[in-house]
């Protein structure tokens, strides 16, 4: 069974329209600027095909010339929508396609006119298509997939489009765009319709895996210092400890008096310097660390595959490092480090939050503004199971929600 043009053409402006409508929708609930350029690009496409039976009138600049010139309104709306949804600004050097479709009116009205809109125009959607998807990635491996589909489409419709502008002159492929014949008429329509639909899943796609990522973060991010919370913190140094992480370090670090800088400096002076610890680690640890805000003043790091040396090495530039970069406003604004290190599997996150509190206890007992170690194979197997919280009690809460470790009596 066929499908003539006139059929087709109805089908894409019907997909056109669902389209722009359900974009627009989502433009007015999320008011992305992404949404309201692709929405319009569209909107042009439907337009376009609105107008398109005028040509089987004789109504060349209405039917033909401005028809296909909504074609490429459309791509440009898709162009910017795509740098609006990648957070990026584009040359407004790329509306003047527009001017150059304007030129096509001083075409002489022969023989080879409609090749030469046909080549024109197929080479200004094939251009805006591409350009697109290589804003997007192009072919090259991503790890975000909501660019690599939005790519593919937008690639696969531009060398379409390419295909296209090569074939404007070759004999039968167009035969009069006036009366919809010719071979390559039928077949852009069936790829206009097919290209339609990619792209508006693909974007629908697209929108949704953001907002289920931007959800995530929002679970597992620290408002205030943009490092991982107690959730967040949790499940990634569990995931990091499961693929291996033998030897592991962890460091457990507190901003020393920070209630009394609170008090006396303010509450905005008490973000200000966890804010300031946040950049700080963010600029300062290596690739492979996790690090997160436990809550109040208390932060974690977990170095998983990392010696003890290294370790002790990390914990003393933080102290060193934060004490230039706290106490510029006269309060002081120093770390106290505990650090817990094992070098024998099973690793259990419970084990190392347990001995990197003791000796974070150490480290306040001797002043402050320092680190202090523990060894797990060091501790007894009884003290540790002292050390460790109950199981209703988050092994990341902060210092105020967990026991005290209990101080064990000097023997003898």
């Amino acid at each position: 069974m066929t499908i003539d043009p006139r059929t087709m053409l109805f089908m894409t402006n019907a997909v056109a329209f669902v389209a722009s409508a359900f974009l627009l929708f989502e433009w007015n609930l999320l008011r992305e600027r992404s949404l309201a350029y692709w929405s319009a690009g569209f909107a042009a496409i439907v337009v376009g095909c609105a107008i398109t039976p005028l040509r089987e009138a004789g109504f060349f600049i209405v039917g033909i010339w401005l028809a296909n010139g909504l074609l490429v309104t459309a791509h440009l709306g898709f162009l910017y929508g795509t740098a609006a949804f990648l957070g990026r600004r584009i040359s407004p050097a790329w509306c003047l396609v527009l001017a150059g479709w304007a030129l096509m009116l001083a075409v002489p009205a022969d023989a080879a006119r409609t090749q030469v809109m046909s080549l024109v125009n197929a080479a200004m959607v094939a251009v805006l298509s591409l350009k697109a998807g290589h804003m997007l990635g192009g072919l090259r491996e991503r790890r975000d997939p909501d660019c690599a589909l939005l790519a593919f489409a937008f690639l696969g419709h531009g060398g379409f489009y390419l295909f296209k502008a090569l074939v404007a002159f070759v004999p039968g492929a167009f035969v009069n765009l006036s009366h919809y014949k010719g071979l390559m008429i039928s077949i852009s329509l069936f790829e206009g319709i097919m290209m339609e639909v990619a792209l508006a899943l693909s974007i629908v796609g697209a929108l949704r895996r953001r907002r289920e990522r931007s959800m995530v973060r929002l679970a597992e991010h620290d408002p205030l210092t943009g490092l991982l919370n107690r959730r967040g913190f949790d499940a990634r140094a569990r995931a990091a400890l499961a693929e291996g992480g033998c030897p592991a370090a962890l460091l457990l670090l507190d901003v020393d008096h920070f209630k009394s800088i609170n008090d006396g400096y303010g509450h905005p002076e008490g973000d200000r310097l966890l804010v300031a610890l946040g950049v700080f680690l963010n600029s300062t640890l290596p690739r492979h660390a996790i690090s997160g805000r436990l809550g109040g003043d208390e932060f974690a790091i977990l170095l998983p595959r990392a010696e003890s040396f290294a370790a002790l090495t990390l914990a003393k530039a933080l102290c060193r490092g934060f004490a230039r970069v706290g106490g510029g406003r006269g309060h002081g604004g120093t770390l106290s480090i505990g650090c817990a290190t094992q070098s024998r599997e099973p690793i259990e996150l419970e084990t190392l939050f347990a001995v990197a509190d003791r000796a974070l206890y150490d480290a306040k007992r001797h002043g402050r503004n320092r680190s202090s170690h523990r060894e797990v194979a060091a501790e007894p197997p009884a003290a540790i199971r002292e050390m460790v919280p109950p199981a209703e009690i988050s092994i990341a809460a902060p210092r105020s929600e967990r026991p005290r470790p209990r101080e064990t009596a000097p023997l003898g």
